[in-house]
């Protein structure tokens, strides 16, 4: 029943970090194409 309960946690905690990754990744790139429209 405790491991029950704990494993929505976890899965939450590992779609937290996904979400962190792709963020982080968006934000690069994101950073990367305004910096490349500057170039432009």
């Amino acid at each position: 029943l405790a491991l029950y309960t704990l494993f929505p946690v976890v899965r939450l905690n590992h779609l937290l970090s996904q979400l962190q990754k792709e963020r982080e990744f968006l934000l690069q790139h994101g950073y990367s194409l305004s910096y490349a429209r500057c170039n432009l």
